[in-house]
């Protein structure tokens, strides 16, 4: 956490620094105060759920001797200062480069470093109150979770799309833009006005959007307070549900596991939106590459020979993104509270394990399919370096579900009371996976990126060495006894 928090606030610097230097140092207030408001509405809105509604420790809570109005203070503030952090990641920097360009007087850098505590509340509550509707609504909804995976995709893919676009374009007309955009919101959108005029020393403007923020925020406080009661108990969660019995039918323990395993992965949309994203983009790109993309790189490329050195690296590249793609990692943690009914079922414990892993290799396999015959079509790959793109991608999906399982059975989150905790909120399970997925694709692909004539060995010494560790790892599973873990 800590590098990564290094890692944004040097790039938030460095784009602070771009900016100024293109003439926009007076408009870095509101840029900041954008990108902070996008940030929070965006992070706030995907943790949302079990916040205020649906949170599974609602019952034990509440026989505490605390109010509700205590409950919301003490669930509110646990967001917030995780978003004044991510405010201050880019604030700061924009305030030490205007006071180093002397666009502004101290009292404005003092208003603006003190407007971190404040920025991030606005757009916190507005989060946080679409997120309680959307999570009172959605749960009454059986095909919610779906529909929330295919919105929540496309968002994510034209982020990407709208980064990609804009790295192709010049200096001129991303400062022309970012000037624009920053003018219109600042009209659209009253605080960055209030903050803009703040950093410019006026303390009027300042005191208003303390004030602005904290008014909001106490409304939502006593507001949430008032029904958090009436919206936990018509939660469909704690209400009574009728069930009809159908026609009995028999399947054999690993089908039972699996259909069980593939209906909780499609039931969480933050599960299925952080294990399959990785390959929806590598779709994505291999659909770019095999219609066009490939003469666009290698026009772009000059006399570098792009296509001999992608080649040698082409099952790589898919299996970097086949790394970002597990979702037996946070499987077992988001058992939760229901962790023993899956202990109680007359089934050994490697076939649940087993189910899970099955899981993952269905959601990787479709799509790493489709991706790898548009890239080999793409880059006209035959003969062994053909085989090869079949096989290493395939060895890093069995490494890679072995590998999760494995670290969630060692390191389960029982504990959580919100689904974004067990998947994404610093599970050492999904974090320990994730790196060592990534490292083990990262690096044999600057080998072939630097040394394209070794490509081969390496990919088939890669493969088996992938294979024999994921063996390893599912007889340590065979051992293990789900009581025990």
């Amino acid at each position: 956490a800590v590098c990564v928090a290094a890692f944004a606030f040097a790039l938030s610097t460095s784009i602070s620094y771009e900016l100024a230097v293109a003439g926009l140092a007076r408009a870095l207030p509101a840029i900041a105060v954008l990108l902070c408001t996008l940030v929070v509405l965006m992070l706030t809105f995907l943790k949302s759920s079990g916040v205020l509604a649906g949170a599974d420790d609602y019952d034990i809570v509440m026989s505490l001797p605390v109010t509700p109005a205590q409950v919301v203070v003490s669930r509110v503030a646990a967001v917030y200062f995780a978003d004044a952090l991510i405010c201050a990641i880019v604030i700061v920097p924009a305030s030490v480069v205007l006071a180093v360009q002397g666009a502004t007087g101290a009292a404005g850098i003092v208003f603006l470093l003190a407007s971190c505590l404040a920025v991030p509340v606005i757009p916190m509550v507005v989060a946080l109150a679409l997120g309680t509707v959307v999570t009172l609504v959605s749960a009454h909804s059986r095909r919610s979770n779906v529909l929330s995976l295919v919105l929540s995709t496309i968002l994510v893919l034209v982020i990407v799309a709208a980064t990609g676009a804009l790295n192709q374009a010049s200096g001129d007309d991303i400062a022309a833009a970012t000037s624009t955009l920053a003018a219109i919101f600042q009209t659209a959108w009253p605080p960055a006005t209030l903050i803009a005029q703040s950093a410019s020393g006026d303390a009027l403007s300042f005191l208003l959007f303390l004030a602005l923020s904290a008014a909001v925020a106490g409304i939502f406080i006593v507001f949430a307070a008032r029904f958090y009661r009436r919206m936990n108990n018509v939660h469909p969660r704690r209400r009574a549900t009728t069930f009809s019995l159908g026609d009995l039918k028999v399947r054999s323990p690993f089908r039972a596991m699996y259909r069980r395993e593939l209906s909780r992965y499609f039931s969480c949309t933050i599960y299925a939106l952080n294990s399959s994203i990785g390959m929806v983009l590598l779709l994505a790109f291999s659909a770019l590459l095999a219609f066009g993309g490939a003469n666009a790189i290698a026009a772009y490329a000059g006399e570098v020979d792009v296509g001999s050195m992608l080649r040698a690296a082409l099952p790589f590249i898919v299996a970097m993104f086949v790394s970002m793609t597990c979702t037996t990692s946070a499987s077992l943690s988001l058992e939760g509270k229901s962790r023993w009914i899956m202990c109680s079922l007359p089934v050994r414990s490697i076939d649940v394990f087993r189910s899970k892993i099955a899981v993952n290799l269905s959601v990787i396999a479709p799509f790493t399919l489709a991706s790898v015959v548009l890239l080999a079509i793409a880059m006209r790959v035959s003969g062994l370096g053909l085989a090869l793109v079949f096989v290493v991608p395939a060895a890093y999906a069995c490494f890679i579900s072995t590998l999760g399982m494995y670290m969630n059975v060692r390191f389960p989150r029982y504990d959580w009371t919100s689904e974004y905790y067990a998947v994404k909120g610093g599970a050492i399970s999904v974090l320990a996976t994730t790196g060592l997925g990534v490292l083990c694709s990262v690096v044999p692909l600057g080998i072939c990126l630097g040394l394209p004539q070794y490509g081969e060995p390496v990919m088939v010494m890669v493969a088996v060495i992938l294979l024999l560790t994921a063996a390893v790892l599912y007889h340590r599973l065979e051992l293990t006894r789900l009581y025990e873990s």
